[in-house]
């Protein structure tokens, strides 16, 4: 059963422990003027807090390069650090993210970036504590002609198997140049390696009403939420310049639909600083 991601995201206070640096004294309900017209500072997010505990932190060069990412896992509540690697041309090749929680997973994907630093393929390697709870997989992205991601289709060995036996199909439709829909199919594949769509079942995950401010994931390397995606379609919005002002999650049947409401207040550049709803504030660091 799919579980609300923004429940379970938000609901651990264990970080505190773990970034108990993250407290932050602005009033997420004050009133903030409308950005300015003028050209913005450069800057990065680097916090994600709920009621002063952090719940996401980024640590980026003095240049603004993501080097990690902490955060709690939106299905396990395990806390895990993803570490970025990048090629000469300052591409990302390879995610690693590890976590401390006893009998979590560990992932290490790796991806080839085309000429445009655009994710060409990519591979994961993911280690459970058995052999029947790793696996391998291999993804092939679509784009079209515009540039836009409209497909990853993963093919997994799960459950010990040498061969693939396991798809999984992200479809993306957008809304300008934000993500508005992804529906997400799992299933297995047939004796020649293709998705047998009829044994799928399918989540669809719907992101409503952006606005038309700047999403704070924005400062940081797209790649990066894509991937982050993969292992939860759910962070798809992430990979948007704007911020979707209504979240509806619905699962396969018989699990109900999940409709989550976002109200942002922004500063003076365009950024969020806070969403009122989930008590969320965000903080950057200006470069």
């Amino acid at each position: 059963m799919v579980k609300n991601y923004f429940l379970k995201m938000f609901a651990g206070a264990a970080l505190l422990g773990l970034l108990a640096s993250c407290n932050t004294t602005n009033d997420p309900t004050e009133s903030i003027p409308n950005p300015d017209a003028g050209p913005a500072p450069k800057k990065v997010l680097d916090k994600i807090n709920m009621n002063g505990t952090s719940q996401e932190q980024y640590v980026t060069s003095t240049t603004g390069v993501l080097e990690q990412a902490i955060y709690k896992d939106e299905n396990t509540s395990a806390y895990y650090i993803g570490t970025v690697t990048y090629n000469t041309n300052k591409a990302i090749t390879k995610i690693n993210f590890v976590s401390q929680t006893p009998g979590s997973m560990a992932y290490q994907f790796d991806m080839t970036p085309d000429i445009n630093g655009r994710i060409y393929n990519a591979s994961c390697t993911a280690t459970g504590t058995t052999n029947g709870t790793s696996y391998i997989s291999d993804y092939a992205f679509t784009y079209d002609l515009t540039g836009k991601l409209t497909k990853i289709l993963e093919k997994r060995k799960a459950g010990g198997i040498s061969a693939y036996n396991v798809f999984i199909e992200n479809v993306l439709s957008y809304s300008g140049n934000n993500i508005s829909k992804v529906v997400s199919s799992k299933g297995i594949l047939d004796i020649n390696g293709d998705p047998e769509m009829g044994t799928a079942v399918q989540t669809m995950y719907s992101f409503q009403n952006y606005d038309s401010y700047k999403s704070p994931f924005s400062t940081l390397p797209k790649t990066f939420f894509i991937i982050r995606s993969i292992m939860n379609p759910v962070n798809f919005y992430r990979v948007s310049p704007n911020n979707p002002t209504s979240t509806y999650i619905q699962p396969p049947s018989p699990a109900p639909a999940v409709n989550t409401i976002q109200s942002y207040n922004y500063d003076n550049e365009g950024y969020p600083i806070a969403e009122k709803n989930q008590k969320l504030t965000y903080t950057y660091k200006t470069l």
